[in-house]
């Protein structure tokens, strides 16, 4: 709304640069945790600027003082910063307030957003007037919906062990600890974090095979974050090669798996580099899990609004989120991470299932 009182571009641009800029914080301590000895406090403050200055460019450029275009004005630049290639880095969108503001309405609730928006500048306090009493109507009729019967997620917290840690030991240790969890649970849908496995392949499952034989014949499916070889890729060693970043699903059902469709950009997704995860924005966000159709946001893309949009086209029932936030942990991040994930599902009325490593 602020945006609205902005005199120039200049001042338009430096108004949503400070937004992104404070949004973005959570990167600078980060950094260091995510990449290790190359992440230092300068690199954290670099990525943090890097990505206002880019995400506030629309607003600057876009920029008008004819009072007929304001309405049209932010509505367009919400949108250029959601959708890619911008909505590839698009978090702090304020079409998350959807979620808040509007739980249970769907699109309609992205539709109140964009016609507040636009209305503000010609009649301010009738907007805003209209905006509370929409908000208390859907407030007051949303009945929070619940996970289905018998799925559980599992939080881990094995640090970054399922990031291709040298230590084959810990690894093993890991999977062993996973098994476990597996055998003692009497879900029938049992989630786990992203990436918990380094890289599955046809070793792994002979490796699990006592653990997930037994689980068909019992009606029960697991989900695994894991990484994998890529169609036509070689084995995946640590930090030499691509890979996918996937959800997997043995058991009951053992086709589906979930591919990431938006990596976190530089650190996994690397445009001219050729390693890492590949940017797939074109992939499928659910998959099917018993007889739900389950979006599938995986870390990273729970910030974003393209992700779960996309997701929700597809006539998701569900939002799975499995996260790896080990590197985040005494950040923000992680709970902010949550917090967008828990508006998209208000908004569309699904229920969501969580599962994070730490």
């Amino acid at each position: 709304m602020l945006i609205y009182y902005a005199k120039s571009r200049t001042h338009a641009y430096a108004s949503m640069f400070a937004y992104y800029a404070l949004a973005s914080w959570p990167i600078i301590p980060g950094a260091h945790a995510f990449f290790g000895l190359k992440g230092t406090l300068l690199t954290g403050v670099c990525l943090c600027i890097g990505a206002a200055a880019i995400l506030a460019l629309p607003w600057g450029l876009l920029f008008t003082r004819r009072p007929g275009r304001r309405g049209f004005y932010i509505p367009l630049c919400i949108l250029i910063a959601a959708v890619p290639p911008l909505g590839i880095i698009g978090w702090a969108s304020p079409l998350l307030a959807a979620g808040v503001l509007f739980p249970g309405s769907k699109w309609l609730g992205l539709a109140l957003i964009v016609a507040f928006l636009s209305a503000f500048p010609f009649r301010p306090v009738a907007s805003i007037v209209s905006l509370v009493i929409c908000a208390l109507f859907f407030q007051f009729q949303y009945i929070r919906p619940q996970v289905p019967a018998g799925w559980e997620a599992v939080n881990t917290t094995f640090g970054g062990a399922g990031q291709g840690d040298p230590d084959f030991e810990t690894e093993y240790n890991t999977h062993q600890s996973i098994q476990t969890t597996i055998r003692e649970s009497d879900a029938v849908v049992l989630l786990f974090p992203e990436h918990v496995v380094t890289h599955w392949n046809e070793s792994t499952d002979a490796f699990w095979q006592d653990t997930l034989a037994p689980l068909a014949a019992e009606h029960r499916i697991v989900l695994i974050g894991a990484g994998i070889t890529p169609p036509g890729g070689t084995e995946r060693s640590f930090g030499s090669v691509r890979y996918l970043n996937v959800l997997i699903a043995r058991g009951e059902e053992n086709a589906a798996l979930y591919q990431q469709r938006i990596p976190v950009p530089i650190a996994m997704w690397k445009p001219f580099g050729q390693d890492g995860v590949p940017l797939s924005l074109s992939g499928r966000g659910t998959i099917r899990v018993r007889d739900q159709k389950a979006a599938v946001l995986i870390c990273y893309e729970q910030l974003l609004v393209w992700p779960f949009v996309s997701s929700v086209l597809e006539r998701s029932t569900i939002l799975l989120t499995s996260s790896n936030d080990y590197w985040a942990k005494g950040t923000r991040i992680p709970a902010i991470q949550q917090a967008s994930a828990e508006s998209w599902a208000r908004l569309f009325h699904i229920p969501v299932l969580s599962a994070s490593n730490f």
